[in-house]
């Protein structure tokens, strides 16, 4: 297509809210040497704090009827993008309009609200488009495990990272879990499932699967890539390799959403959170239910009731066998298999002692260690019940058979 003018639309829609929001400055221009690609630039405001904006993109050759813009790569191409400021969507005319000519072009740009208080985000893998709602998926559906990836909202905030030192099954030495007020600043939406084959197959192969097992017999290889993958992520680079899980997704997402792993003081966070603002602390599971309490002057270990929230070596014995997602209760953060079922890779190189003073969004030393975080414990039957606590911590970077993953947007 040979765009000679360009003219711009803008149009704002907002539910009705009391969160303003609105969108300025939008300029387009064609890519020299031609090439069939628009750059289209605006910017969006508001005054929500760390918004998530539903967004949307049109065009209109001459005066003829209003069309979609399929091809796109960029920020709000997969319908949603996060905070305020400049961005850059690309069409590429050469695939959506071939072969026309024409004087006259208008795009324009749809803000449709800003869903700073959508609480699940929905990742359709069959076109790679996402929508938000109140409420989360219905786990007795197969395609929140095959066709779609389901995030639930978790708040910035504080809480304590680690255990107490004398939380039954704690694990000193090696791979102590100091106790330290963690603060991360930014929300982020957290996989609400584990990963499963079926998810991993259809981005990573475009294959339909009927598989919701959690994907194993992967390492930071498989998940981020060996060059870019293996390092630690800077606050504005974020990069992983092109041919990895994650490079693969944000390519057929577009860029402007970071999908990655959690750090491990967001996996804990998220892991503590309790839905209100307020975060599990010790002795307890993920819904608050204690296993350690005092009787008759008496300290009382009782790991039975993990039995409803994961699937751990106690269910599984001989070998330990992983389950089908989502097949246990949710923690009250609305998470589930949080505990058991399988390790989760987190971003951090394994760092031994993370120390009792406070930290702000902390990151592991990749120097420390050529190993990675994995949190949560497994059903594998070295793994006692002990082992699927929330501050339980060890060191991986192995294809296994009780090692995966939880997706996360990075905000």
């Amino acid at each position: 297509m040979n765009i000679r003018h360009i003219f711009l639309l803008s149009l704002s829609l907002a539910a009705a809210s009391v969160f303003a929001n609105s969108l300025t400055s939008v300029s387009a221009a064609q890519r020299w040497p031609f090439n069939g690609k628009v750059d289209i630039d605006y910017t969006l405001e508001s005054n929500t704090a760390n918004p998530v904006f539903r967004v949307a993109f049109f065009g209109q050759i001459e005066d003829g009827a209003v069309f979609s813009l399929d091809t796109l790569e960029g920020e709000g191409a997969c319908g949603v993008t996060f905070g305020s400021g400049v961005k850059r969507i690309t069409w590429d005319s050469s695939v959506d309009k071939p072969g026309s000519d024409t004087e006259d072009a208008k795009f324009g740009v749809v803000v449709l609200d800003v869903t700073s208080q959508a609480k699940y985000l929905k990742l359709d893998l069959s076109d790679y488009k996402m929508s938000h709602s109140a409420t989360g998926p219905d786990v007795s559906q197969d395609a929140c495990k095959t066709t779609e990836i389901w995030f639930k909202k978790i708040n910035a905030g504080t809480y304590y990272m680690g255990s107490a030192a004398d939380e039954p099954g704690r694990m000193s030495g090696n791979q102590p879990e100091d106790k330290h007020q963690v603060t991360i600043t930014k929300p982020l939406y957290v996989g609400v499932l584990e990963c499963t084959e079926a998810h991993y197959k259809r981005v990573t192969e475009d294959t339909f699967s009927t598989n919701k097992l959690p994907k194993t017999q992967v390492n930071m290889d498989d998940i981020r890539g060996s060059s870019y993958g293996k390092t630690w992520p800077s606050k504005t680079d974020y990069r992983v390799d092109n041919d990895s899980f994650f490079g693969k997704l944000r390519q057929k997402t577009g860029h402007g959403l970071i999908f990655d792993l959690p750090t491990e003081g967001q996996w804990e966070m998220a892991a503590r959170d309790k839905g209100d603002g307020t975060y599990h602390g010790d002795y307890v599971w993920n819904d608050g239910v204690p296993f350690s309490y005092e009787q008759g002057g008496t300290n009382v270990v009782d790991w039975s009731h993990l039995d409803v929230l994961a699937w751990n070596r106690d269910q599984t014995l001989p070998n330990g066998v992983v389950h089908e997602v989502g097949t246990k209760l949710p923690g009250t953060n609305g998470l589930y298999d949080i505990h058991g079922n399988v390790w989760e890779y987190c971003l951090d190189h394994f760092l031994k002692n993370l120390g009792y003073d406070p930290v702000t969004d902390p990151t592991g030393n990749r120097l420390t260690s050529a190993n990675f975080v994995v949190k949560g414990g497994s059903i594998y039957r070295t793994d006692p019940p002990a082992n699927c606590r929330m501050a339980t911590r060890i060191s991986k970077d192995v294809r296994n058979g009780n090692c995966g993953f939880r997706l996360v947007i990075q905000f």
